[in-house]
């Protein structure tokens, strides 16, 4: 066969203008990056993708320079991307530019799978870190975040891009000091390199820079003049004056001495910190917060007061509803006074509202080592552990604690309720409980080397055990509060859960109450009480308002064991299912998770994507598991057109054969 030839040569010479053009255009949009118009550079870019679709760097700067609040932008991007992908399944730059382009359009779970497809197919690419822990971060985890870019730094540390980035992170998840730190090194990077991408960084860290060091200390300036004696004695004067009307709660007449005092002496930390709350209790929140702020600034930066002060701005930042604010108050405080307890657990509370479970995990750590018997702060941090584990995780946590056969390989519904109801018993001292009325008994525990030291966990056998011994136990205990043996089975929690399962045995509601109950003290309901109007029960009210107008839309309501086997099936993420086109609904019911699901394809809320979800419920109570994508039609002529998952490739198709069914996403 005969190649080459005048056509491949003429081929070759229309290439060479195309080459050298995209070329030109990466350099003009590295000049405008460089002179701070990122989204002209990226324009820049994209036209030299015009011209030389397949230039692999002009395609990954064009990624990195995409603005992340420009949705029309990100689906020039997206184009380009399925592009690649078009020619090439296994071209990592066009999962990334997807990965991007999907976090751009708010879609980051299907951004987060084209990451993880980059990472798998080159995990030694920097770029491919980047976009996978800045998708964390938009995710609502910024914890991991700054994991996966500070890993990123370990395979480029000379990168004066990976540190920025880090840095990014670690300045918007409140932790100014190791972020001023990574916008040093990025600095440190970028000073001998004289290039353009350089300068782009350079200019960027040191803005960085000035923000988190703003954000560290008061700015330094000169020390008052030391006060006259006569001076010092109208501030006391004045001060007392203050506390007096304080103290009668005259407040306006209060905050107009304390303004008056002021002028006596401005650098007094006993007045600022005193006028704080004044002004909290005023409403004037912005202005209290701030005296928090100034007068911890007025003592040294490392005491106890100073740490005292800055747990209150940031209460007081909590709320005004601002997060990031009281954050960065918490790890001042902390900075001013490591061992402060209120600043510890303030902040593994604050991490927690944000979703940031490691970090508020990695806060609960240091919380036992200043306290190593507190039992909360311990069964806290076991507990976000395990709200963590992955289905793999869990699987292999239940197979530890002989609690499932060592062959299962996969997880099914009624396991994972094993494992929070284990995992519940063990937090609550199931294991010295069973020490303590059978000694002599085995298997009911096994040992495990953790980081922490050896770990003593209950196995499925002990689990078993401790539900029929706690269970005996609480009806001895109801006994004893004179409650008659035909109610004790019928009693419900103050929420109006059961205590008892049609078996007898205690649920986890009703274990949970047995541990807590104090003799001579009522905490359950008899069958006749009603269950107290509480914020519960008014939550519980306010649910059912949703489900019923839900049900009237064409809903229908599904098991929470139905809807974590849909997951499984599916390979769908909650973000996914509980947003269009797929528009399940999941209301919250005092304790209690109710899914509904559209049903009928001639309610309003039906799509051409979701009406296909009610067949797998169907099949499921039927017994029928059969999973669209997990085999392929077999025909004459080989293997027929796959059936896609569900979910799959970060998409959600509607189970159409051969490749036809409807993407969601660019």
């Amino acid at each position: 066969m005969r190649t080459g030839g005048p056509f491949t040569c003429a081929a070759a010479l229309l290439l060479v203008p195309a080459l050298a053009g995209a070329a030109g255009e990466l350099q003009r949009a590295r000049e405008a990056a460089a002179l701070g118009s990122e989204a002209r550079a990226f324009d820049l870019a994209a036209d030299g993708l015009k011209q030389a679709p397949a230039d692999r760097e002009l395609f990954l700067y064009a990624v990195e320079l995409l603005p992340e609040n420009s949705p029309a932008r990100a689906k020039t991007i997206s184009a380009a991307a399925a592009a690649r992908l078009a020619k090439d399944a296994a071209d990592y730059p066009g999962y990334l530019g997807a990965c991007k382009a999907l976090r751009v359009l708010s879609k980051a779970p299907e951004a987060l799978a084209n990451c993880k497809k980059a990472l798998e197919l080159e995990p030694t690419a920097y770029p491919v870190y980047r976009e996978l822990g800045l998708t964390y971060a938009a995710a609502g985890n910024p914890r991991k975040a700054a994991e996966t870019l500070s890993q990123g730094v370990e395979i480029s540390s000379a990168s004066c891009q990976a540190h920025y980035y880090l840095a990014r992170v670690l300045e918007k998840r409140g932790d100014a000091a190791r972020a001023a730190a990574s916008y040093r090194r990025a600095l440190a990077c970028a000073k001998p390199d004289q290039s353009l991408d350089a300068g782009y960084y350079r200019a960027l860290s040191k803005a960085g820079l000035k923000r988190t060091a703003a954000g560290k200390a008061p700015a330094a300036g000169r020390l008052p003049a030391p006060a006259s004696p006569a001076r010092k004695q109208l501030a006391a004067a004045c001060l007392a004056k203050f506390r007096e009307e304080f103290l009668k709660d005259n407040l306006g007449m209060a905050l107009q001495q304390s303004d008056a005092c002021l002028k006596y002496s401005p650098a007094d930390p006993d007045l600022a910190s005193e006028r704080a709350p004044l002004m909290v209790r005023l409403g004037r929140y912005e202005d209290g917060v701030k005296e928090y702020e100034r007068a911890a600034g007025l003592l040294p930066a490392k005491s106890q007061a100073a740490a005292l002060l800055r747990v209150k701005a940031a209460e007081t930042w909590q709320k005004l509803g601002k997060q990031e604010n009281a954050l960065a108050q918490y790890r001042l405080a902390l900075t001013a006074y490591p061992q402060d307890m209120n600043a510890l657990k303030g902040l593994a509370a604050a991490l927690e509202a944000r979703s940031d479970f490691d970090g508020a995990v990695e806060v609960y750590g240091e919380i036992l080592k200043l306290e190593p018997g507190n039992a909360r702060a311990r069964a806290r941090r076991e507990e976000l552990r395990a709200s963590a584990l992955s289905d793999p995780q869990i699987l292999e946590e239940l197979k530890v604690r002989e609690a499932l056969d060592k062959n299962k390989a996969a997880l099914q519904p009624e396991d994972i309720k094993l494992f929070r109801g284990l995992k519940a018993a063990e937090l609550s001292g199931a294991v010295d409980y069973l020490k303590e009325r059978l000694p002599s008994a085995r298997g009911f525990s096994v040992r495990r080397d953790s980081p922490e030291g050896v770990k003593v966990l209950l196995t499925g056998a002990g689990y078993k055990a401790y539900v029929f011994h706690s269970s005996r136990d609480a009806v001895k205990f109801f006994e004893s509060e004179k409650v008659g043996m035909r109610e004790i089975f019928q009693l419900r929690t103050e929420a109006g859960e059961p205590v008892f399962d049609k078996a007898g045995r205690l649920t986890q509601e009703g274990e949970e109450l047995w541990r807590k109950a104090v003799p001579g003290k009522k905490t359950w309901l008899l069958p006749y009480d009603l269950v107290p109007d509480s914020a519960q029960a008014k939550a519980s009210k306010e649910a059912q308002a949703r489900v019923d107008a839900a049900l009237q839309k064409g809903y229908q309501e599904i098991s929470e064991p139905e809807y974590l086997w849909l997951l499984t099936a599916t390979t769908c993420t909650d973000d996914i299912m509980m947003n269009d086109p797929v528009n399940m609904q999941m209301v919250l019911d005092g304790a209690n998770r109710r899914y509904l699901m559209c049903f009928s394809d001639q309610a309003p809320c039906s799509t051409k994507e979701n009406i296909v979800l009610p067949s797998y419920i169907v099949g499921y109570r039927e017994n029928k598991h059969f999973v669209p994508g997990t085999s392929s039609h077999s025909g004459f002529f080989g293997s027929g057109p796959k059936k896609y998952h569900y979910c799959e490739n970060g998409k959600v198709w509607d189970g159409t054969p051969g490749g036809a069914g409807v993407k969601i996403g660019p």
